[in-house]
């Protein structure tokens, strides 16, 4: 007897979309029928007529908080807000800081998560500045953990300040880590802007009396985005280093992306689906810092190339880099040197994503699942385990109800006391999802748990490391 059953919705499978059964036992999938095929006979059978059957959400990009970011919401309520909107896997991150390694990144990173996951989840080591050989040195032993991605910022982001820690790596230690992160079989995750350019442009903002965070796109431009895109391809080239550059913002960088690909190095770009949605204008708007996320957003024409990019496959991902904020905290800095980052958006990425790829802009069911599913499990290590509805794989699914077309409201969020997509027209949403055959959210209702969710090991398929997949 099988434990459950999903019957009549169009289910999207690794080889198409069609209307089919699936079929759950043990928390994986056992089987992916036509329709009423005999044989089949499951506990509980849920009737997803008329639905988008599709493989649970991997979000890779997402800053839960630590012991040194209090601010921060934690595992219980961004997983709790994950699941509700059809996501079932979260990559953290796990933040060197100073006087400590990368193991002790990775045991406060464990700590935050134990028992306090509705979702499953893994973390991605963050390098800190001027990160020692012993750091650099550890990657083989994380690697074997499970543990294959590993991310650097190219900038410090702001000027000094108490609010942030300067985590910049110098391109001298960045060509040590890819040669560790190449030899080991691993990816590396980079934040990738100008350091020189961007605090020029701080110093020219401040002296231009352009200090107001709506001239924050002038400081960490898209010409920063450029050049330090081709000096970390460069690098990575010749290194023979796997390449993931994250939150994609600017035309510009969408091109670097292409033409690394093209020449067939393995090289990925991200975006966030609120840098394809709003724009710089947007800073403008009345507490307009509640749309920013660094670098920052550009301009409307590089929203629809960022979604042309998604829809054509040019760009692997879409993700949020998430960090969960009060309303208070968000709108209490007022300059481009101190506008609190980061986008509570972990709820709404996939519904975002369908609405505005497969509903607006045509993207095939097959590429949505790629943006939002099957492409960061790939990427990180995680596939078939993750991202597909197939035989043996986790049986972790969201259902989407297409015929929902309305405004968002704050009351269809489950995070924090402000959302920038309040007032957002969606058609089509996540409304049941399914966690390793369990069923965790249920016409919008909680069903899971706290400590639901299951630490994640990973290995990185050398397909993934070699060529652009």
């Amino acid at each position: 007897m099988l434990d459950i059953t999903l019957s009549g919705g169009t289910v999207v499978t690794p080889s198409g979309a069609r209307v089919m059964d699936v079929h759950i036992t043990d928390g994986v999938i056992a089987a992916v029928t036509l329709p009423g095929a005999e044989g089949f006979e499951a506990v509980q059978n849920i009737d997803t007529t008329g639905m988008i059957v599709v493989p649970g959400g991997v979000e890779s990009h997402a800053h839960i908080g630590g012991p040194r970011q209090p601010e921060r919401s934690g595992a219980e309520p961004v997983s709790k807000a994950a699941i509700f909107g059809g996501t079932t896997t979260v990559l953290d991150f796990a933040t060197q800081v100073p006087g400590h390694d990368l193991l002790h990144a990775v045991d406060e990173a464990a700590e935050r998560w134990k028992g306090q996951g509705y979702t499953d989840y893994a973390y991605h080591p963050i390098f800190g500045h001027r990160a020692s050989e012993t750091d650099i040195n550890q990657i083989p032993e994380l690697v074997q953990s499970g543990i294959p991605s590993f991310k650097i910022f190219t900038t410090s982001i702001r000027p000094p300040s108490p609010q942030m820690e300067d985590r910049q790596t110098d391109f001298g230690r960045l060509g040590s880590i890819m040669e560790q992160v190449a030899s080991n079989g691993a990816i590396l995750m980079v934040h990738s802007e100008d350091d020189e350019m961007v605090h020029y442009n701080y110093e020219r903002a401040e002296a231009e009396g352009n200090y107001e965070w709506w001239h924050m796109n002038e400081v960490h431009s898209r010409e920063s985005e450029d050049v330090s895109f081709r000096r970390v391809t460069r690098l990575a080239e010749l290194k023979s280093c796997p390449i993931y550059f994250v939150h994609v913002s600017a035309i510009e960088g969408i091109q670097e992306v292409a033409r690394a690909r093209k020449s067939g190095m393995p090289v990925y770009g991200e975006t966030l689906h609120n840098y394809a949605s709003f724009s710089a204008a947007n800073y403008r708007e009345e507490n307009g810092m509640k749309y920013h996320t660094y670098p920052s957003l550009k301009d409307e024409a590089d929203g629809q190339a960022l979604w042309q990019a998604l829809v054509d496959g040019t760009l692997s991902t879409v993700a949020t880099d998430l960090v969960a904020t009060t309303w208070e905290e968000k709108i209490r800095f007022k300059t481009v040197a101190d506008v609190t980052g980061g986008h509570n958006g972990i709820e709404t990425r996939v519904g975002i994503a369908y609405t505005e790829g497969v509903e607006n802009r045509g993207m095939s069911l097959e590429q949505f699942v790629n943006i939002t599913s099957a492409n960061p499990s790939r990427i990180f290590g995680m596939y078939p385990q993750k991202g597909a509805i197939a035989p043996g794989s986790d049986a972790d699914i969201a259902i989407i109800d297409p015929s929902i077309k309305r405004k968002l409201t704050a009351d269809d969020l489950h995070m924090n006391d402000y959302s920038i997509w309040e007032g957002f027209d969606i058609a089509g949403w996540p409304i049941t999802t399914i966690l390793r055959g369990k069923v965790v959210v249920d016409n919008g209702q909680l069903l899971g748990s706290p400590g639901d969710g299951q630490f994640l090991k990973r290995a990185i398929s050398s397909d993934i490391t070699s060529r652009p997949v």
